[in-house]
Formats: C-alpha cells, structure tokens, sequence
C-alpha cells in the first residue's frame, strides 16, 4: 500500500498598517508635539520673566547707588550753618535759593519733565575746591558748583544738570536708567532723605499680576506709591507688569555734620 503524504504550506501573507492605526498614530504624535509645544512656551515664558527681572534689579541698584553717592555729599562747602550771615547753609545761583536737597523744586513741576504721581530730586554741593560761595551764601565768581536734578518720565530715571542746561526743558535731561517707572522722596528730620526707587520688569504677562499674585509696590515714606499713571501697552494696565521697590533712607552728611537742615 502506498501512504499518502499530504503537505500544508503555510503562506504568511506579508501586510501593512491599517488606516485606523495609521490614524491612531498620528494622534499620539500631534498630542506629543502639542505637549512639547506648550511646555517650551511656558519655558521662554519663564526664562523671559526672569531675565527680565534681572534687568530690573540691576537698573534699580545701579539707579539708587548713583543718587546715593551725590545726596551723601549734598551741602559740600555751603557757606557755615554758624555763619552770621546765613542761618542754614544755603546757595545762591541764578537768582534761585537752592538748599543742598530739595524735593519737589517748584521749577521742575513741569509736564514732560516728571511723570504724575512721582517726585523731583535735586542736589547741590561745591566743587574739590571748597569754595562755592562767599560768606553771605552767595557762589564766587570763577568757582564751580554741580546742582543735578532727578525725574521719573516715560519709564526711564532722567538727570539734568541745572548749572549748565535750563532743567525746565524736557529736551534737556538725559535718561541714566531704564525700567525706573516711580521716584518718592521725602526729608527726614532735615538729615537725611527717604527715597524709594519703583523699577519694572518689561516682560508684559497676559494676565494681571500684580495686586494678585504679585504685591503691590510700597514704601516707608507718606503716600502710597501710586502706577496708575505709567506708561502701558494698549488694552493692559499698570498689573500687567511686574515691579521691584528700591528704598533707603540717606544721610545727609554735611547737614550731620553742621546740625544745619539739609533739606
């Protein structure tokens, strides 16, 4: 008898992916590249918040510093706050009383010149000869003097030097740091001055910040500090940015030294 050897072949039909994996696949992918997406946005978001307050703390520090050094030295060489003819250092110039510090100089309340809601600092003091001024307060010919005025306006810290520029000019002061958006100051005890520098990170967030997640920008002085005013993109407000407060209070040390009122 003869056997019968029947062999089964196996064919392995070779296929693709169907079209709902295929779709499926896809899906994932735009899920994954919308998740990379949304992570780097909030990445640079952050990175620019940061980077932006860096911007802010180094302006303000630099700011405060500079004004620091020329208040400490304010009343150099004003005449004797025991001379019979002058019963507080004073300095004539101009035809203008000036005192070594001086807030507020009525002369510089000008539109252009300061932003609302902010104060005006000017000080004065005598040059490495020690001679300014005659006895009687008034400046000696020939001698040189350096009154420099301080304002807030249009974002920047501005300065003007009152001996050789017309300070009622806007064209005539020069910005000497960015992202400065308050100044308060205020004389304490004739001695030393409360200022307080207000700096702004220029990153502009969707959302208001400040007031909600953010504090509110304050000072040791009287009266709130008040950004209402300040210059902000269209359709935002002052809490769209975030701040930073710079405040010391500066002796005067001439005025220590004299017990004369320095401001």
């Amino acid at each position: 008898m003869f056997s019968a050897h029947i062999t089964v072949r196996n064919h392995h039909h070779a296929r693709g992916f169907t079209l709902v994996e295929i779709m499926v696949a896809m899906v994932i992918g735009m899920l994954g590249i919308i998740i990379m997406m949304q992570m780097f946005s909030l990445f640079e978001g952050q990175k620019r918040t940061t980077s932006g307050g860096d911007d802010a703390l180094n302006a303000g520090a630099i700011a405060m510093y500079g004004i620091q050094q020329n208040v400490q030295q304010a009343g150099y060489c004003f005449a004797s706050a025991t001379s019979a003819a002058v019963a507080a250092p004073t300095l004539s110039w101009n035809g203008a009383t000036l005192s070594p510090v001086m807030i507020n100089y009525a002369p510089l309340a000008i539109s252009g010149v300061r932003d609302t809601n902010t104060d005006t600092l000017m000080v004065a003091y005598g040059n490495d000869a020690c001679a300014p001024e005659s006895a009687s307060g008034v400046a000696a010919a020939g001698n040189t003097i350096n009154v420099l005025a301080y304002a807030v306006s249009g974002g920047n810290l501005r300065q003007c030097d009152y001996v050789t520029s017309d300070c009622s000019l806007p064209a005539n002061w020069i910005s000497i740091a960015g992202d400065v958006v308050s100044m308060r100051a205020e004389c304490n005890a004739g001695q030393s001055v409360r200022l307080a520098l207000v700096t702004r990170n220029h990153q502009l967030e969707k959302i208001a910040v400040t007031g909600v997640s953010a504090p509110v920008p304050a000072w040791s002085g009287t009266g709130a500090i008040d950004l209402t005013g300040t210059s902000f993109d269209p359709g935002f407000t002052w809490q769209n940015y975030r701040y930073k407060t710079f405040e010391s209070l500066i002796p005067i040390r001439n005025s220590l030294w004299t017990g004369a009122p320095g401001c």
